[in-house]
């Protein structure tokens, strides 16, 4: 039988307190069983873990999407593409029914590793100033 991940009791829109990294893995197997719903749901919470990890965001439970995009956004302005571009696919399959397949997660996982190449360079951009 297949085990549920940790962050399948969650409502959609709850962050597991785990690394991003952990996240990451568990949209993969997602993906791998076809349960490309499942998987667009952790590449997002994975993000947002990511924001959180490199402190462009607090974790406040209850935020939407489109809030969390937006203070990212407001944050780092070059995440805005990528953090809409994932925020828009995630609330079509999780809020407007939308069917989820393969072209989903490889959408999710190209915003994802978006903002992670955005995070890395906004991070030296920071080391530098400091």
């Amino acid at each position: 039988p297949e085990s549920e991940p940790v962050s399948a009791v969650l409502a959609p829109d709850e962050l597991p307190d785990l690394p991003a990294f952990q996240l990451v893995l568990t949209a993969d197997e997602l993906a791998a069983q076809g349960r490309y719903k499942e998987a667009v749901r952790e590449r997002l919470r994975a993000i947002v873990r990511q924001l959180i990890e490199h402190e462009l965001l607090e974790h406040r439970p209850g935020w939407t999407v489109t809030e969390l995009t937006a203070r990212a956004s407001a944050a780092h302005p070059p995440l805005a593409e990528p953090l809409t571009a994932a925020s828009d696919r995630f609330s079509g399959i999780w809020y407007g029914r939308l069917p989820a397949g393969p072209a989903d997660d490889a959408a999710m996982r190209e915003c994802a590793n978006a903002v992670t190449a955005l995070l890395a360079t906004g991070s030296k951009a920071r080391q530098v100033k400091a």
